[in-house]
């Protein structure tokens, strides 16, 4: 029997159903098992609540209210370089702001949201915007990535449940991402220039790699 149940009351509007049954595919997708969804009679889910009300000895029901509007995108962060020249992004990545899906600002604005870039999109000049995302990626997270198709640096987790969570927090900032298995796709292009594209990418995989790390750690604490 599935470990999670989520249930919506049926007044909920008609256009955010498929909202609600998106969310739960996500945490199926996250917990890697079956999870119940079910839309119900207002006076059932009353009846849900009173059949799930804690006893004085078990933590409390808790009301997860919105999160406040993010009007704001993350603020540039000063360049930091090695004595070659070369950005050093595992310097750079610790001022990076808390991630959206925690109430921080995304890292792009909805105006400005990075995708995969056209095939024959022109390299820019004198410079491999995929060798540094690769590189930035490999000093801030110990992650290989390599392209597979043309727009998209695959990078290989640790887990399915590892890719599916980096993919849907990415997303939350505003930079394009899938993935398929333990692999994670976002965005890379010769075209990208190396203080717009190429940071935002190594940032958000950076951030999120960072959370994910935290996560797996509390839940092995956890178990002990």
């Amino acid at each position: 029997m599935p470990r999670m149940l989520i249930v919506v009351e049926n007044t909920v509007p008609f256009e955010r159903i498929q909202d609600c049954r998106e969310l739960a595919t996500s945490f199926a997708t996250f917990l890697e098992e079956p999870v119940e969804f079910v839309f119900a009679r207002p006076e059932s889910l009353v009846a849900a609540r009173m059949g799930a009300e804690p006893s004085p000895s078990d933590p409390p029901i808790e009301v997860l209210a919105p999160a406040p509007p993010q009007a704001a995108t993350m603020s540039s962060a000063d360049f930091v370089y090695q004595p070659d020249g070369r950005p050093d992004w595992r310097a750079m990545w610790e001022g990076f702001c808390e991630l959206a899906l925690y109430g921080g600002p995304p890292h792009r604005g909805a105006d400005s949201a990075l995708g995969a870039a056209p095939a024959d999109a022109p390299a820019t000049e004198g410079f491999d915007a995929i060798d540094e995302i690769r590189r930035g990626i490999w000093m801030t997270t110990g992650l290989y990535s390599e392209v597979d198709e043309p727009g998209w640096l695959t990078i290989t987790c640790h887990s399915r449940a590892m890719a599916a969570w980096m993919c849907a927090t990415i997303i939350l900032e505003n930079v394009e991402a899938k993935f398929e298995d333990e692999r994670l796709m976002v965005p890379a292009s010769p075209s990208f220039t190396l203080k717009d594209e190429v940071k935002s990418v190594i940032t958000v995989v950076a951030k999120t790699h960072h959370y994910w790390t935290a996560h797996t750690i509390q839940q092995a604490s956890a178990t002990r």
